[in-house]
Parts: structure tokens; C-alpha cells; sequence
């Protein structure tokens, strides 16, 4: 996933109560940014992504217009001289027996498994935090946030300071947002999230037979 959005929800205990009865989700996640530069230029970008949640699981895959990875530049050469496409790979975070965030990156089209070290984690954006890579965004963050409207399940929460406006529309049920909107005077992001079927197999699930390498296989 991109790198973590740091917002606050006043949720806290509720997250941390509700972790054990948790729901499994998939989710479809779209990020836009906009900004305008000292240049003149407006510049837009635009991407999805699919996730899929358990209790102590979580799966983050791109979503890439057909054939696109196969033909990317780092698919090319030799084998041994193989660079891993941070952008696009899968990732896949969980906990271990010590209730400590890991995370490995599988790449496209590869039944490879890469082991992340803690090291590396800034590498491939990885802040560590379990609780914003659970809920999409960090739940100790919304205590600075004002609570608003309430409808059914969503709960509104908006914060304004420094020139910089904020937006979540939080699901106390499933515990994650289905918006967030940040602004300021050159640049607007907004999240959104969707809820899609369950997924008949959990792709934590599918990776036996996968080769295992570490991260630092990948570096020259």
C-alpha cells in the first residue's frame, strides 16, 4: 500500500476491544492525489488497490492493467540481477507469536516470497505500525478530530489547522474508514473505500511452494 496516512480516531478503546470478534474484509482502496506546483503545472495521480483483512492477517495487492508487470523494465535480464518492484509487489503484513508487525513482499507473477527485515522496513514504506496497517489508517491518530454526523455504522470526524483540512468517515463496525480527504492551499488527496464480496481463499493462504528469499537478495 502507499505509504500509511498518520490521522487520529477517537476509536482507540474501541478498536482495541473489538480486535478479538474482528471481521474479515476485502476491500477495494482508491487513492487520488491533485496539486498544483510553484511551476503552474497541475499534476494528478490515481491507483487501487485490493486488501484483504483477518484478525492478525493483512494482504495488499496493486491493481495493474493486464500484462503491465510482465512487460515492465525490472522484468527483464538475467535472473540473478533481478530487482524487485516495490511499487507493484504484493504485501503481505501479519503478527508474529509476539504480537510484532512483519512483512513480506510478493512480487507479480512470481511464486516468491520476500522477507522483509526490520531494517529494510523504510525501504518498501513500511512505518512498523500494525494498528494503521490494520485499519488503513492509524486509529490512535482521531482524538485531535471533531466528531460530527453519525449515520447508522459511520461516524464523522473533520480537523482544520495550519491552513490543512482533514476528513474520515470512520465504520465503527468493520473498524476502517470509507473516506479520507486532506487538503491544503496546493494539494487535495482523498481515500476511498469499498467493501466487495469475501473472497472464496485468502491469499495468505495460497503461498505454499513459494521460494523464499530476503530482501537483501534484491539489493546490489
Amino acid at each position: 500500500m502507499h505509504k500509511t496516512m498518520k490521522l487520529t480516531l477517537a476509536g482507540v478503546a474501541l478498536l482495541a476491544a473489538s480486535w478479538a470478534c474482528a471481521q474479515d474484509v476485502e476491500l477495494l482502496v482508491k487513492h487520488t492525489a491533485m496539486s498544483s506546483g510553484a511551476d503552474g503545472i497541475k499534476r494528478s495521480t490515481e491507483f487501487s488497490e485490493r486488501v484483504s483483512r483477518s484478525k492478525d492477517n493483512v494482504w495488499v495487492s496493486r491493481v495493474l492493467p493486464a500484462r503491465s508487470h510482465a512487460d515492465h523494465d525490472h522484468a527483464k535480464g538475467d535472473k540473478a540481477h533481478k530487482h524487485i518492484d516495490v511499487a507493484t509487489a504484493s504485501r503481505w503484513i501479519s503478527k508474529d507469536a509476539a504480537g510484532n508487525a512483519q512483512i513480506s513482499l510478493v512480487p507479480n507473477d512470481e511464486k516468491v516470497l520476500v522477507n522483509v527485515s526490520k531494517t529494510d522496513w523504510e525501504n518498501v514504506g513500511f512505518d512498523g505500525s500494525w494498528d494503521a496497517a490494520w485499519g488503513l489508517i492509524d486509529p490512535a491518530s482521531i482524538k485531535r478530530m471533531k466528531a460530527g454526523a453519525v449515520a447508522g455504522d459511520l461516524t464523522t470526524y473533520t480537523l482544520a489547522e495550519k491552513g490543512r483540512n482533514v476528513k474520515v468517515v470512520w465504520n465503527t463496525k468493520l473498524l476502517i474508514p470509507v473516506l479520507v480527504e486532506s487538503s491544503d492551499a496546493s494539494s487535495r488527496r482523498q481515500t476511498t473505500v469499498q467493501v466487495l464480496q469475501a473472497a472464496s481463499a485468502r491469499p495468505w493462504d495460497q503461498l505454499r511452494g513459494f521460494e523464499k528469499k530476503d530482501y537483501s537478495d534484491y539489493l546490489d
